[in-house]
Parts: structure tokens; sequence; C-alpha cells
């Protein structure tokens, strides 16, 4: 009997145990007022605080891990910051180099364009030297207007006086010297673009086959005796009138 009254009290007491609760007692602030009591298990307050210091570490570590991605995100802030203030400078420098690069391309485009302006200026002056359209003598001399052909080719006959310079009237290489002192000398200057002068005189010719002439270039002196002088053009194997080509003539 003794045995079994001391289970049966050994099972009460692990019922209290289990039964423990916690009383909280809320004070109000007026005296007259009754106080109130809030009776909760303990198991429950328990898993409250637990609950509570979970949140609360939860919220913690949050906090945690929220500050550092911020103190990274300052960081990448920065970093681009730096970033940009770099490229922004380099940007502003590559502006000013390729102000720089463009005024060059404009002054060697210009040096360029006057280069191939003054060489084809330079061309057109060296083609015109060579068309022979110069008067074929120095200082005037008279026309003689009623014979105009020679073997039914056109020419040009000068009366000139005795030491009068004939001279080419354009720029170009003595291709033929045929003829003598009796019968008159025919000088033929090719001009190297289809021309050809040709100068017919008695006088002694001053030049030699092969020679380069300029409009300056005497080939007679008109001695005496040798007053006359036949002047023709050949353009592309065709004789054609000399007046017509000539800038000027006496």
């Amino acid at each position: 009997m003794e045995a079994n009254t001391d289970k049966g009290t050994q099972k009460n007491k692990k019922k209290e145990k289990k039964n423990i609760r916690c009383h909280i007692l809320f004070m109000p602030d007026d005296d007259a007022a009754e106080a109130k009591k809030l009776s909760v298990k303990a198991e429950i307050l328990a898993a409250f605080f637990v609950a509570v210091v979970f949140l609360i570490i939860a919220a913690l570590t949050y906090c945690v891990i929220l500050s550092a991605e911020l103190r990274s995100a300052r960081q990448s802030n920065v970093e681009l910051t730096a970033q940009i203030s770099e490229l922004t400078e380099e940007n502003d420098l590559l502006l000013v180099e390729n102000e720089e690069l463009e005024e060059k391309v404009a002054i060697l485009s210009d040096t360029v364009n006057d280069k191939v302006q003054q060489e084809e200026e330079r061309a057109a002056e060296e083609a015109q030297s060579c068309i022979p359209s110069g008067f074929p003598l120095k200082g005037t001399a008279a026309y003689d207007e009623n014979e105009t052909e020679l073997d039914g080719e056109p020419i040009a006959y000068f009366q000139v006086a005795q030491g009068t310079g004939v001279i080419a009237t354009a720029n170009g290489t003595v291709s033929s010297i045929a003829g003598t002192g009796s019968s008159g000398y025919i000088i033929m200057v090719d001009h190297g673009n289809g021309y050809f002068s040709v100068y017919r005189n008695g006088s002694k010719p001053k030049v030699s086959e092969g020679d380069e002439v300029t409009k300056a270039t005497e080939l007679f002196v008109i001695e005496e005796g040798q007053e006359r002088l036949g002047y023709q053009i050949i353009q592309d194997n065709q004789y054609i009138d000399p007046l017509e080509l000539m800038e000027i003539y006496g």
C-alpha cells in the first residue's frame, strides 16, 4: 500500500510540474482600479521569448547584412564616380586631340589642294607653253597678204629687216634642219603635243637638231638678202593657217 501511495504522489508532482503557469499582474495607474491578472503557461511564455530573441537576432543579422551592402554600394558608387571622372577627363582630352587633328587635316587638305591647284596651273602653263601661238620674230614685220600658200599648204610670209631675230613660237625640240644657204633652210620644231612649227629662211641657223628651245630661243638672225621669213604650223599631221593660232602678229 505504501508503494502505491508513493507512485501516486510522484504522478501528482509531475502533473504539478507540467501545469506550472506564470502569472502576470497588470497594475493600473489609478489606485482605485483593480489590478488585472494574466495567467500564461510557462512553455508558451518561453516559446514567446525564444521567438522574440530569434526575431531580434534575425533583425540584427539583416541590419548587419544591409549595412555591409550599403558600404559596398557606397564604395562602388565612389569607384564609379572616380571612373566617370577619369572617363570625362579622357573624353575632354580626346575632344581636344580631335579638334587638333581636324585642324591639322584642314591645314593638310588646304596644303594638298594648293599643291594640286599649283600642279594643275603649272601643267596648264606647261601645256600652253608648248602650243605655237607666239609671234616668230623679235620686233615688227610686214605680213604679205598676197601669198598665203606653199605647195597648196597654208603659210605666212613676213618681210623683216636685216638683223631681226627669228624665235621659236613655243617650247619644244628641234626635230630637223634641212636645206642650204642657197636654197634656204627649213627648221622644224616638235612641241611634243601634236604641234610642229616650221621656219623657212636662208640665214644660217643658230640651233642644231635635238636642241631644246623656248619662246626666247633664236633660230635665225636675218642676214642681208634674206629679209623674208616663211612660217607654218602643223597640227596632228595637218597644216593649219598659222594666223589662226598666232596670238599677235605684225
